[in-house]
């Protein structure tokens, strides 16, 4: 693995092969002998896909937020509690 792999995270990875995609499924319409419904209808369903791709991977960044929202939540209320002299964990 080179050092641009290393320093890619799955999401930039993710958004990288989404565009590459969709601008091979606009070449591919553009240069494939159809008639323009059929090119259309192919394009929909390509952007249909996409579009849900962006999704999932917006529900997967969301999730992955809350998580180290409360991670660093609980770390934070551990530190002021120690601070504060507080034997207590924090709820």
């Amino acid at each position: 693995m080179n050092n641009h792999e290393s320093c890619m995270s799955p999401s930039t990875g993710l958004v990288c092969f989404l565009a590459g995609s969709l601008a091979g499924a606009g070449f591919a319409l553009l240069l494939a002998p159809q008639s323009g419904r059929v090119a259309r209808e192919r394009m929909q369903r390509a952007l249909g896909t996409t579009a849900d791709s962006a999704r999932d991977l917006k529900e997967q960044l969301l999730r992955r937020g809350e998580k180290i929202r409360n991670e660093a939540r609980h770390r934070v209320d551990g530190a002021v509690s120690a601070l504060a002299g507080d034997a207590k964990l924090p709820v």
